[in-house]
């Protein structure tokens, strides 16, 4: 499980490593392929609080 609170600061993406900032801090969450990671980022950016 991944929690995120509002609002994503910033987001740096590596191949399948995805590095955010939110309210609470830094997070880095590794996927097994690219096409996970580019779901999460699609995923991250249109989430609401």
């Amino acid at each position: 499980m991944i929690q995120i609170i509002q609002p994503v600061l910033s987001i740096s993406v590596n191949k399948s490593n995805v590095i955010f900032a939110d309210k609470t801090g830094l997070k880095n969450k590794r996927f097994s392929t690219a096409s996970e990671a580019r779901s999460f980022i699609r995923w991250l950016t249109q989430s609401k609080a």
